[in-house]
């Protein structure tokens, strides 16, 4: 079951990861007695320590795209998930230009070395699936630089999530992603202020109403969200779409699930 997540970082773009206006660590969900993370870009393993997880407890790593802002702490986790690379375990998903050499790309964004360490290794473009402990895994579509990247829907049977990350608004990328218990939205800029290949507050109003989720939370803030601000945007936008937004706060933490069951507690000790 997903429990609980974890708001590793709120923050996106260029600007906001190189001058760490708001951490960039991704997300994290507690999913039974371990941790999937998702997108873990600069300071992630940093942050996570610092709100008291125990990195050992992550059994999945899960990477939408290439992207310096989604990656770059993705090895430490896979490193973290198999007891500093001792035991074959875990489970590490990404986009095709994550995990393969693409002729447009070039090599991968995991090095091969690390992509021997898990027990279960998957490579996704839009449409595959994967259920591992019991939580289906799928991949969304969207609309981004690297032509490659995806979004995800978790569904542990109970508590459907949909996930974007960066993505420029269209129909056709809605598709797997309709009447989640939460949809996660990563939005760079506020009001109408369009940039390619992301949203922004306007777009991300459209996606909601199509897609009707009983709950939304924005993320992946760049700077001019930031100086919006984004609770502002967060309000704005569910007075037009009637759903519940939330603005992501660097370690927000959303329980989905109020039944209690620990963590892995294993150590390196």
């Amino acid at each position: 079951m997903i429990r609980e997540l974890i708001v590793l970082g709120s923050g996106g773009s260029r600007m906001v990861t190189i001058k760490q206006e708001r951490r960039t660590g991704g997300l994290a969900f507690i999913i039974d007695d371990g941790i999937f993370v998702i997108d873990p870009g600069p300071g992630s393993i940093s942050h996570f320590n610092q709100m008291g997880l125990n990195p050992f407890s992550v059994k999945g790593v899960l990477i939408s795209h290439r992207h310096p802002d989604h990656y770059t702490d993705a090895e430490i986790y896979i490193e973290a998930a198999t007891r500093g690379a001792n035991v074959k375990r875990g489970l590490l998903v990404g986009a095709k230009s994550v995990l393969e050499h693409v002729n447009d790309l070039g090599h991968p964004a995991i090095s091969i070395y690390h992509k021997r360490l898990p027990k279960v290794v998957k490579s996704m473009i839009a449409g595959d699936t994967i259920v591992y402990d019991k939580i289906k895994i799928k991949a969304l579509k969207t609309l981004h630089t690297d032509p490659y990247a995806i979004g995800f829907r978790l569904d542990d049977g109970k508590h459907p999530i949909s996930y974007f990350p960066d993505t420029e608004f269209n129909e056709e990328i809605i598709k797997g992603a309709e009447h989640p218990n939460l949809l996660i939205l990563s939005v760079l800029r506020p009001g109408n202020e369009k940039f390619p290949y992301h949203l922004c507050i306007d777009d991300a109003i459209k996606m909601v109403k199509i897609i009707s989720p009983k709950k939304v939370l924005i993320t992946h803030f760049g700077v001019k969200m930031l100086r919006a601000p984004p609770e502002k945007e967060a309000e704005r936008m569910a007075k037009v779409t009637g759903v519940d937004t939330i603005a992501a706060v660097d370690g927000m933490r959303i329980k989905l699930l109020e039944t209690f069951k620990p963590l892995d507690t294993w150590t390196e000790s």
